[in-house]
Parts: structure tokens; sequence; C-alpha cells
């Protein structure tokens, strides 16, 4: 089921939707992908599609990089705080050139008063971090006039 086909109040269980869709991504790119940690506990539908369309960016930026060939995925949620750790071993894409794909992101996780950041190592990859704060995930992002 996609999201667009959920009523606002149901979840979103990360631990078999998401891993889905990395293992769908993996087959169709021939990227292996590595799944450090998925919460147990089903996200609210908002922090789901934002992670949703957080990690399709990342994933889309690591795919045009071209030089990717391992990614290893992390998303561990609870008490109220979600942190997202994205990272590949590609060196093709210059880090401010990701960056460039992810200000949507960026701007995505700050309206929910969190934070998403992209560090590269020269030769050693790129790995994209986001995290929400203690309170973070119960907010509502803030709406622009």
């Amino acid at each position: 089921m996609t999201l667009d086909g959920l009523r606002p109040d149901e979840r979103i269980a990360p631990a078999r939707d998401l891993r889905a869709h990395l293992d769908h991504w993996s087959r169709v790119t021939g990227i292996a992908v590595e799944v450090w940690a998925l919460p147990r506990e089903p996200l609210a539908l908002p922090l789901a599609e934002l992670v949703q369309a957080t990690v399709l960016d990342i994933l889309n930026g690591f795919e045009a990089d071209g030089t990717v060939r391992h990614v290893g995925f992390a998303l561990t949620a609870g008490a109220g705080d979600l942190r997202l750790t994205v990272s590949g071993d590609g060196i093709g894409l210059p880090p401010g050139r990701l960056a460039e794909r992810l200000q949507v992101a960026q701007a995505r996780f700050a309206a929910w008063g969190g934070r998403l950041s992209v560090n590269a190592v020269l030769g050693g990859g790129i790995t994209v971090s986001a995290t929400l704060k203690p309170g973070g995930a119960e907010r509502r992002p803030k709406r622009h006039r």
C-alpha cells in the first residue's frame, strides 16, 4: 500500500515498508544496501512521509553519483526523537552537489525542528545524517506563508 492510500491516523512500520523499499532499490540499481537499524514501533504518518521522502532524495543522489556500490542505512526512533543515517561509499558526486540535492530535505527537517547534514570524506564516501530531538517528533511542521 502506498502512503497516498493511507488515512492520516494510520501508522507506517519502517521495519517492513522501508526495508521493502530499500531491497527493491538495491535490486533495481545493483547497489548493495546494509540495514543497520530500523525502529520496532511504527512511525506516525507525517514522520513516515518525512523519512520516506528524505531517504528517496538521498538514494537518488547516491544513484546519480555513479560510484556508490554499497549503502549503509540506520533509522532509530523513540521517546520523541528520530535519527537517520545513510552512508554511501561513492566518491564521484561532489559533496556540495549532494548537499544541493538535499536542500528540500534539509528544509523539511528544519520545519520539524530537526537537522540534516551531509559529511563527505575525500575518497571515503558520504554520510547523510538527520535528527529530530526529543519533542521534535510531536511537533507539526511550521507553515510558511
